[in-house]
């Protein structure tokens, strides 16, 4: 994400301070996953699944930045997964009323996404801020170093506007949807830059787990209808991680070489021009139904 995530995501790592318990990697047997979610009170959350190994390191990575002396606090959730429930289904995350945290869609109640072949759709809520349309399934991830996300993407609805959770670089600017991945083995160098006037690097490297497409995005816009986005996986100056670093940044290429050989998560992201994945919601003139309709044709050539 480059210098775009100046705002909530680099300062989400540069200041966490984790509350976790002691015993947390202790207490995961080797055979099990586990979904994590990490959530900073500045408002921003990611997910993703972590065998014991990735969930130590990411412990180990966020306990060593509670010396950073920033003020901001994180948590860091998790809940070990029964394989037998894992779908390789799309997903939608949405921030909880607290927003402070991501939830997924899952019960038949929640307005979860629905999938026709490569398209899947799902409504956008009252009152609620979308974070993440992603997937597992793995005919869509694992090795993608050779592969192309294209994706044709529409929005259709009732009168009323797309908004952000929260914006602090650019007043006023619209909603947008980009691609993103996550890829659990791919840590970074132990360094990173700090926030402008705090002094010093951080001491993590778990940002270059996190991939954004950087500048590709579509704007989201009920009078536009949305648009295509297409992005070449191995390019590195066309994506960026949770520092703001472009891969083409020496100091994290090699990580990103990494992330895209083995990518565990695939999707889209929603946010701003410069906060990737804060969320963003639809404004009705009126209550919904109708609802705001996102459609998403994703595809992966190569």
């Amino acid at each position: 994400m480059n210098k775009k995530l100046r705002g909530v995501l680099l300062f989400m790592i540069l200041g966490l301070t984790a509350a976790l318990p002691g015993s947390v990697a202790a207490d995961i047997s080797l055979s099990q996953t586990n979904q994590v979610i990490l959530s900073c009170n500045d408002g921003h959350s990611v997910i993703l699944s972590a065998d014991s190994a990735t969930l130590t390191s990411l412990t180990a990575d966020v306990e060593s930045i509670n010396t950073s002396g920033t003020g901001l606090s994180c948590t860091l959730d998790t809940t070990t997964i029964d394989p037998s429930t894992e779908t390789s289904e799309w997903t939608v995350y949405d921030y909880n009323p607290s927003n402070q945290a991501l939830a997924p869609r899952n019960s038949p109640n929640s307005m979860p996404a629905t999938t026709s072949g490569s398209t899947t759709t799902f409504p956008f809520l009252p009152d609620t801020f979308t974070a993440l349309l992603t997937t597992t399934d793995p005919s869509m991830t694992g090795d993608l170093s050779m592969k192309t996300l294209n994706d044709d993407i529409s929005v259709n609805g009732p009168a009323g506007s797309f908004m952000t959770r929260r914006q602090s670089c650019t007043p006023n600017v619209p909603a947008t949807v980009r691609f993103y991945f996550i890829s659990p083995s791919a840590s970074g160098p132990s360094t990173g830059t700090s926030p402008p006037g705090t002094g010093g690097t951080t001491g993590t490297g778990f940002y270059t787990r996190f991939w954004w497409s950087n500048p590709v995005h579509v704007p989201l816009s009920a009078s536009s209808g949305g648009g295509n986005i297409s992005q070449v996986m191995n390019a590195p100056a066309m994506w960026s991680d949770w520092n703001g670093q472009s891969a083409a940044n020496p100091l994290v290429t090699e990580a990103f070489e990494e992330a895209i050989h083995h990518v565990q998560t695939v999707g889209l992201s929603f946010g701003g021009d410069c906060q990737f994945e804060t969320g963003a919601g639809f404004q009705y003139s009126s209550p919904p139904p109708p609802y705001e309709v996102f459609s998403s044709n994703f595809t992966e050539s190569g």
